[in-house]
């Protein structure tokens, strides 16, 4: 059983890395890779496989997805929990807009702004409908996320930006 759990683990950890080389082109090839990526946690919950979490990833794997702005308020935030022993701002999962990873339906479109890139899904358990907009900006690395939003958040000021 550990082994399977090993091989699975560094089948995941491979499958970052290739994903990592292949280019993205465009705002909503960039989300849709995020959530091909990230989706796992929605289904997987044993073993528990939380430090491969997309908010848990080194500089240059956040790089990848973030902006830079951005990228150094998650990694600040982090430390923060990591010094305190305590939830700082980020307390819950931006891709999920919850607690909880869950979705059903979920679809990744374009909206009439190039920047800009519409996620919605379902709660399996509830059926509400979740609508998130991804604010993407183009850096000299590509198109990369520089803001989440939800019905009651935007990812920036939950983490403290003055931006």
């Amino acid at each position: 059983m550990r082994l399977l759990i090993l091989v699975f683990l560094v089948a995941l950890a491979s499958a970052n890395g290739v994903q990592a080389a292949t280019p993205i082109n465009g705002p909503v090839a960039l989300v849709t890779a995020l959530y091909r990526t990230y989706a796992w946690e929605a289904v997987i919950a044993q073993p528990d496989l939380s430090s491969f979490e997309l908010f848990e990833q080194p500089r240059n794997v956040l790089a990848q997805y973030f902006d830079g702005h951005l990228v150094e308020l998650i990694l600040q935030d982090r430390e923060c929990a990591k010094s305190t022993h305590e939830v700082c701002r980020l307390d819950f999962m931006p891709l999920w807009s919850g607690q909880d990873p869950g979705a059903t339906d979920l679809a990744i479109r374009q909206t009439g702004k190039a920047a800009i890139v519409s996620v919605q899904f379902r709660y399996p358990g509830n059926g509400e409908l979740v609508k998130l907009t991804y604010q993407l900006s183009q850096t000299a690395a590509g198109w990369r996320i520089s803001d989440i939003r939800g019905a009651s958040f935007s990812l920036l000021s939950v983490l403290g930006s003055k931006r």
